[in-house]
């Protein structure tokens, strides 16, 4: 009786170490079978769309407040590698009057990179411009309540596809949607 405890014993703890076995086995072949082999993938866009749509004026969907807010905000232009300094301070001096004598407009600010360097640092980078043009914003006088969403694009939806630096420079910007109430 003893003998036949201690040989079920024995066996028990044999297939528990077994069945641990096999299935940390199956769990590290599933995550062999599914992982991604090479460098992580890149954020794929149509380009020749992007650079079409931003070379077209913007269809107007809201009526005249929408279109004279398109006809009067600039693009803010940044160098290289820059998130607090941009080209011509002058097109966001100029927004900033525009948007102070039209206070019940509301808007996006949406930051874009160049795709020189990597796509990742490229979001942030688009991400920090956007957020300093919406301080600045702030700062001078905008509430912030019209403000809907400061985001970051990165190199996404470019304006210009080749890469050079002629291009890049035309893709380090942050620009201004409309939005309706």
């Amino acid at each position: 009786m003893v003998l036949t405890r201690v040989f079920e014993t024995e066996v028990n703890r044999y297939m528990s170490r077994r069945i641990f076995f096999i299935s940390t086995l199956v769990l590290f072949a599933g995550v062999a079978a599914f992982a991604q082999a090479g460098p992580p993938l890149e954020p794929q866009t149509d380009v020749a769309y992007w650079v079409d749509h931003w070379s077209r004026p913007p269809v107007i969907k809201f009526g005249p407040e929408e279109e004279a807010f398109y006809q009067n905000m600039q693009v803010v232009l940044f160098p290289n590698d820059n998130d607090d300094n941009p080209s011509a301070p002058s097109a966001l001096d100029s927004d900033v009057r525009w948007l102070k004598d039209h206070p019940n407009v509301h808007f996006y600010v949406d930051g874009y990179a160049s795709s020189n360097g990597y796509w990742l640092y490229n979001l942030g980078l688009a991400q920090r411009r956007a957020d300093w043009v919406k301080q600045v914003l702030v700062s001078q006088g905008i509430a912030e309540s019209r403000i809907k969403v400061s985001a970051g694009w990165g190199e996404l939806y470019p304006v210009c596809p080749e890469t050079n630096d002629e291009c890049w420079s035309k893709n380090r910007l942050v620009r201004f949607i409309y939005s309706p109430n």
